[in-house]
């Protein structure tokens, strides 16, 4: 029995340093696991062009001509508005986005409203609701005057047009309302 009691404490004694390894081991992993998650995740967006400013899109440039409100704009669309006709929910506005993309590389710029959304704070991404013209191709040297349609919340802070790409063009602030 003393035997067997000897036998124990000698592997028990053995099976000690791995124990002790396990503690900074897993320690190091976690930190290790921290820094990876900080340096991947951690990229800065591109700050947003001002408004009215030009910005670079692949084959030329893009800029905000305006934002209207649509409950203060006498603005109804020349075909295909039945999208606008449905109610807007409590809490949001609509707004058209007078954009101008010029194409300035002899590849020309591919335009599709489809790409564009608005992104800031408290937004969910909104997408494109109505827009005229919905795509087009412009050849070096010609412009695309787009007009889009956007649902974006009443209180959205930062807002930001973007086509998942190049193009962040800030929507500034004055399409709010003072009844909003």
């Amino acid at each position: 029995m003393a035997q067997q009691l000897d036998d124990r404490r000698v592997a028990h004694r053995a099976s000690r340093p791995r124990h002790r390894m396990l503690i900074p081991a897993a320690l190091l992993i976690g930190v290790l696991g921290g820094a990876t998650w900080v340096l991947t995740n951690n990229v800065e967006e591109e700050p947003a062009a001002m408004l009215g400013a030009s910005d670079t899109v692949d084959g030329g440039i893009a800029r905000i001509n305006g934002i209207l409100p649509l409950e203060s704009d006498d603005w109804v669309p020349p075909s295909n508005g039945a999208a606008l006709e449905t109610a807007v929910p409590d809490g949001a506005h609509r707004v058209r986005v007078l954009l101008e993309l010029t194409a300035l590389e002899p590849e020309g710029i591919a335009f599709s409203a489809a790409d564009y959304f608005v992104d800031g704070l408290g937004t969910g991404e909104p997408h494109v609701i109505w827009a005229s013209p919905s795509q087009h191709i412009a050849e070096q040297g010609e412009t695309i005057n787009a007009t889009l349609v956007f649902e974006i919340p009443n209180k959205a802070l930062a807002l930001v047009l973007s086509d998942d790409g190049e193009a962040r063009l800030s929507l500034g602030t004055d399409h709010h309302t003072a009844g909003q």
